[in-house]
């Protein structure tokens, strides 16, 4: 077989479009704990997140870190002292109404500054240190950038639980911090913007919580989305005996700020205590750790069905607070050193894949706590807030944009298509230069009714159509003029269709087809794209050689007995020949081998070459034996110096008699050979070692047609 390559040509095929995902690196870093840290910005050989061990904060429960936008550390805290990230404290940081016992607290940056960040805290319940909700203001212009707190322990709201949560407003720039109310149903929402923070939005809903201290100390957590809010309780003084065994699950709107449509999820004994959910917004994960459990419920199921979905995984140890990470795991933490992961939240079940005791901690531990987060912490598809495009011709490379906003009116919309060319129009219509170029498009929103800017870009190729490699090769190309064609076309979008012709008048529409020629020869093979598009298909073209693997033997051939012949055959000398039965021949394994046969035989060769393709061919060796041959004859002496003429001993017997045994010994009684096979004898070596000229004794044992035993016995010669 051989192969030329006609022409290859690259064929540019589908979009290569970026996801309009957001993600912040604000949470990249992790104080928490008992001087405990991780990581998660990916390092060079490092895994994810990296182990850190420069903490200088202790925290029961409640913390928080923020990082600038590239996840360089800026500040962390417990609610009582603020680290800066030299790992000191920071100026005037100390001394803040909130508790390292707490349950929750945030940090959440003033949209439209990178500077000034205010840090929530509330007091510890069950510690009775019932502080209220309170705010510190931190700007990190002061001190030659390591932050100062320029305002502190401002009384947001005086009727205060351990819950607290924070969550990106629809238009995507705005902050809602989320309160509950002390033994109530209210929850009220403040809205942080660039001009501070807003009344709050009270929703009256869910469950009136009685005064039991354990009713106040607790979680609340959002969605990556925004769409939905959990709320738990913690069984601090209630461990075994009255604690109300159940959570809440409610709709939020970030754009009104707005909880409805409460869902009770109670179970007997269940003493739920934190959650999250998973980076799709699809699956809630609430702990138990007095029971050694993590429930798993599938809140994208109508209301009645979340609670029937219920998959518990049981633990060794007690894992307490449980926090989505940027990379999209689960962290799990516990008293001890280490700390514990959900690694495929998004699946469903056993398939989540728990793994406890996956980090070791030291020289720092979890304890209970993990640090508060804004609910947008990984990466998601904002519906609010950027565009959409449809490719109108592909050839010419038009694209139809269209921009939308959660933001108030009036809006701003500046468009850069990455080839030169702006616009400020919402919905532009635009042409790109070159239809299979990559562009970079980015639309920034801005609007007077909110601070700062959104940015939304997204990589596109105006023919709507990815780069393809078209490719194909071919195997088994034998005799037979049977080819397998196996297609190489490297594309990334699905249903380009194929069409085949195979340079003898047949074609074929199959991706990877087969085909059979009628006879060897040259044949250009054409493999063509159809995409749908004309004007941007191509083709490959290959020269295939189809091999014809042909053999043949001698005629066959009639010979006296003792007589050799040459079976001489014509064929490629690289091909590798094997010859069956190899009775009577000096090599089986070779293209023309010497046969000496005492009777009649059909040898037959077969040839296979490097494609492995195969060829067969045979030969009938007839023997005339001598009239006067009508008893057993052997001879009295041989030669065995691989000359070809009389190498090996052997007996001869008229055609009807069957050889039972035949054997010789040497002078010490020693049997150096023996056989029952016809046309078989001794080559005068014994273990492989050439034995010296001597007298040997030889024993034939045979019967005749009539059934008769024969036995004779004589010596022989063996001539060096």
């Amino acid at each position: 077989m051989s192969l030329f390559v006609r022409k290859r040509i690259i064929l540019f095929v589908f979009a290569l479009a970026c996801s309009g995902a957001i993600f912040s690196q604000q949470n990249n870093i992790w104080y928490f704990g008992r001087k405990a840290g991780l990581n998660f910005a990916p390092a060079s050989g490092q895994p994810v997140p990296t182990i850190l061990a420069n903490s200088a904060m202790t925290a029961d429960e409640a913390s928080a870190t923020i990082c600038d936008d590239a996840g360089n550390l800026l500040f962390y805290t417990n609610g009582q002292t603020i680290y800066d990230r030299n790992h000191q404290v920071m100026a005037n940081g100390d001394n803040l109404d909130g508790s390292i016992s707490a349950a929750q607290m945030a940090i959440v940056p003033q949209p439209g500054s990178s500077d000034i960040f205010y840090v929530f805290t509330t007091g510890s319940i069950e510690l009775g240190f019932a502080n209220g909700y309170r705010y510190s203001v931190v700007n990190m212009t002061f001190n030659g950038g390591l932050g100062g707190v320029t305002s502190k322990n401002n009384l947001l709201w005086a009727s205060a639980t351990e819950r607290m949560a924070t969550v990106r407003h629809a238009n995507g720039i705005d902050v809602w911090l989320i309160t509950n109310d002390k033994y109530s149903n209210v929850f009220r929402s403040w809205l942080i913007t660039c001009t501070g923070i807003q009344p709050a939005v009270i929703s009256t809903v869910g469950e009136v919580l009685d005064d039991h201290i354990d009713m106040d100390v607790g979680t609340l957590k959002a969605t990556p989305d925004g769409s939905r809010i959990c709320q738990t309780h913690f069984p601090i003084f209630d461990e075994f005996n009255n604690f109300p065994n159940f959570f809440q699950l409610f709709d939020f709107n970030n754009a009104t700020g707005v909880l409805s449509n409460p869902l009770k999820i109670e179970f007997p004994d269940a003493q739920y205590t934190h959650c999250t959910f998973s980076a799709d917004s699809k699956k809630l994960y609430v702990s138990r750790p007095y029971g050694k459990k993590i429930d798993q419920f599938d809140i994208s199921l109508p209301a009645p069905s979340v609670a029937t979905s219920q998959f518990t995984l049981n633990t060794n140890a007690r894992y307490f607070d449980i926090q989505l990470a940027p990379d999209e795991r689960i962290y799990i933490s516990n008293p001890n050193g280490d700390i514990g992961v959900i690694k495929f939240p998004n699946l469903q079940g056993a398939a989540c894949g728990l793994q406890e005791r996956a980090y070791l901690l030291s020289p720092g531990s979890s304890y209970i706590g993990l640090p508060s987060v804004v609910n947008d912490i990984v990466a998601f598809n904002d519906p609010n807030n950027g565009f959409d495009y449809t490719i109108v011709d592909s050839c010419s490379g038009t694209v139809q944009f269209s921009a939308h906003s959660a933001f108030g009116a009036p809006v701003s919309w500046a468009w850069d298509f990455g080839d030169g060319t702006t616009s400020t129009q919402q919905n532009p219509l635009h042409v790109f230069p070159d239809p299979l170029g990559l562009y970079k498009v980015t639309l920034v929103i801005s609007s007077a009714s909110v601070c700062g800017t959104i940015t939304r870009s997204k990589n596109i190729i105006p023919s709507g159509l990815s780069e393809i490699t078209v490719d194909f090769n071919f195997i088994n190309v034998c005799d037979s003029g049977y080819v397998r064609f196996t297609n190489k076309t490297v594309a990334s979008q699905p249903g380009i269709n194929f069409f085949w012709d195979f340079g003898d008048g047949a074609t074929s529409t199959m991706t990877d087809p087969t085909h059979t020629y009628g006879s060897s020869g040259n044949y250009t093979v054409k493999l063509k794209t159809n995409t749908g598009t004309p004007c941007l298909d191509d083709s490959i073209s290959y020269d295939v050689t189809v091999n014809t693997l042909s053999i043949s033997t001698i005629p066959d051939r009639v010979i006296n007995l003792g007589e050799t012949v040459v079976l001489t055959t014509n064929g490629p000398s690289d091909a590798t020949y094997t010859w069956s039965p190899s009775t009577w021949l000096n090599d089986n394994s070779i293209q023309s081998p010497i046969a000496k046969p005492d009777e009649d035989i059909t040898y037959i060769i077969t040839a296979v070459n490097s494609e492995n393709c195969k060829s067969v061919d045979s030969v009938k060796i007839t023997v005339i034996q001598p009239e006067d041959i009508d008893d057993i004859y052997i001879p009295t002496a041989f030669t065995p110096n691989n000359d070809g003429k009389n190498d090996v001993i052997r007996p001869f017997l008229p055609r009807k008699y069957n050889l039972d045994e035949y054997s010789i010994f040497n002078r010490s009684g020693q049997r150096v050979f023996t056989t029952a096979e016809r046309g078989v004898g001794w080559n005068g070596m014994i273990g492989g070692l050439v034995q010296n000229s001597d007298v040997f004794v030889w024993v034939l044992k045979a019967t005749d047609p009539d059934g008769n035993k024969i036995l004779r016995k004589g010596t022989l010669m063996l001539i060096r």
